[in-house]
């Protein structure tokens, strides 16, 4: 009872810690800056907020039900606050993004449980910031990459939380999610979407991807969690695939 209290209360946490997030933006960027790329009614995303904070209950709960890191705690909080910004704004904020890339760094360095291997993150996070790079240069010669500038942060910051065998499921998530939001979209309105928001959608993601490589051990033990390097665990999205590891690149602080 007291770690459902104590979800409810960190997923309420929500709405005041988004509040701040927009009067620092207005500080950052100028009330008018941030009015203008407002996309969403305010009847409609204080519906999304609240359905936001109602799918952090159960997920803060499972994290403190499972005995997860606090570290892992922080990365939902601050994805979630991702979420409202890119739903409200289509904004994916640099200091949220730069807060969770300092957490990412600092759990890293301790060797806190379920990270990746140091060597190989820090080589993903590298590939990907060349790719933040380009993405940013291609803008500002006038260009329209697939990807917002501010997406691609985020799966650059993604590539130091997940090992580099887990990124490509994550973004396949990720983008099926985004596929299958289109076609809903589509079929109740008739209305062909060419943008949506991404950042939940890679939330989403890392959600699936993570819970999928945290659940017990397969009673008979012969499947294998496929994209948590050397875990024995079943993946609940790939279950009755057994795919025996390289854990080459598990390290000594890989939990």
């Amino acid at each position: 009872m007291d770690k459902f209290l104590l979800s409810v209360l960190v997923a309420l946490s929500l709405w005041p810690a988004y509040g701040l997030l927009c009067a620092v933006l207005r500080w950052r960027y100028g009330r008018a800056a941030v009015t203008d790329g407002i996309v969403a009614d305010k009847r409609t995303f204080a519906c999304m907020r609240l359905l936001v904070v109602g799918i952090a209950v159960p997920i803060f709960l499972y994290m403190l039900s499972h005995g997860q890191a606090l570290h892992w705690l922080v990365f939902f909080y601050l994805l979630a606050l991702l979420t409202l910004a890119d739903i409200q704004m289509r904004l994916l904020p640099d200091c949220l993004l730069i807060l969770l890339l300092a957490v990412g760094l600092s759990a890293l360095a301790a060797g806190l449980p379920q990270m990746p291997a140091p060597r190989f993150a820090l080589s993903a996070f590298v590939g990907a910031a060349m790719v933040v790079l380009l993405c940013m240069a291609v803008q500002a010669g006038g260009g329209r990459p697939g990807l917002a500038a501010g997406d691609v942060k985020l799966i650059a910051v993604l590539a130091l939380w997940f090992p580099y065998n887990q990124l490509p499921v994550v973004l396949f998530v990720a983008s099926f999610a985004g596929l299958v939001y289109i076609l809903v979209i589509r079929c109740i309105t008739g209305v062909l979407l060419r943008t949506i928001a991404f950042g939940p959608c890679l939330a989403l993601g890392a959600l699936a991807v993570h819970v999928s490589c945290d659940c017990p051990h397969a009673e008979n033990g012969s499947t294998y969690c496929m994209i948590r390097p050397g875990a024995t665990r079943p993946a609940l999205f790939f279950t009755g695939v057994g795919v025996v590891q390289d854990r080459s690149d598990r390290g000594d602080r890989l939990g």
